[in-house]
């Protein structure tokens, strides 16, 4: 059961759940018994989501280029979208070599394949894809 709550626990906040449970007062007293394994995994896992921003969702990627003139083109297409969708955030993003923009912060799929079809009139062949997501 403990190994269970790790994870829910890591998306919400950043925090070291051995030391605190040990270190909790009052009454009672916690004693944890783990296997060295779980404990390394626990720490991996703790190190590689304070990486992380965001909790995982879904976008949709508008625009995608290289080359000369691919960030004036990603800055236009961005601000486009902006003009045509003011209720959806938009961001850019650069993965060498290319220059791309994301829209939305879809929670589920379901709420990102609604955006896809609002969104695949005004720009031809958008992506869905996975991504860490902004919570409002």
């Amino acid at each position: 059961m403990f190994a269970g709550i790790i994870p829910a626990t890591l998306h919400s906040q950043q925090t070291d759940l051995f030391n605190q449970l040990q270190k909790a007062g009052g009454e009672g007293q916690v004693r944890i018994t783990a296997d060295s394994l779980l404990v390394e995994n626990y720490y991996k896992l703790l190190t590689q989501n304070s990486k992380v921003s965001g909790v995982p969702g879904y976008r949709i990627r508008i625009f995608s280029e290289s080359g000369i003139g691919a960030k004036e083109e990603q800055q236009r297409i961005r601000a486009r979208f902006l003009s045509l969708f003011p209720d959806v955030d938009a961001y850019y993003r650069y993965d060498e070599p290319y220059f791309k923009v994301y829209v939305g912060d879809c929670r589920t799929k379901s709420e990102a394949l609604k955006l896809y079809d609002r969104v695949e009139k005004d720009f031809a062949n958008p992506i869905l894809v996975e991504d860490y997501i902004h919570i409002k």
